[in-house]
């Protein structure tokens, strides 16, 4: 195998170890960028948290409130198709009663 190095050695080798000032100031700037956005971050965190320190959940509350909601919703649903069958029993009561009469005065009126 054949290697050949393009370029100057020992540049190379000089600016591995000593970054130029352009290198430098770009690596402050990373630096103050990476503290900066850590920073944010930080602040965000402790803003979400003081929130839900400061307001109570209420997502229980909302479950036991919509299921006493629901409760109520099949109970009127059930109270309604009692009264519909109680109805209909009465009119066919009525109907069976209605029937019989006729039935009666016909007999006596013979």
């Amino acid at each position: 195998m054949k290697f050949s190095v393009v370029g100057l050695p020992h540049y190379t080798i000089w600016h591995l170890y000593e970054p130029s000032v352009d290198d430098i100031r770009h690596m402050k700037e990373m630096e103050e960028e990476r503290k900066k956005k850590e920073a944010e971050e930080e602040a965000k965190k402790a803003k979400e948290s003081k929130i839900k320190e400061t307001f109570d959940e209420k997502k229980s509350d909302w479950e036991k409130e919509k299921a006493a909601v629901q409760d109520m919703v099949q109970k009127a649903k059930n109270e309604e198709k009692a009264e519909k069958e109680k109805k209909k029993e009465q009119e066919a009561g009525a109907k069976d009663v209605h029937e019989e009469k006729p039935a009666v005065e016909k007999k006596g009126g013979s």
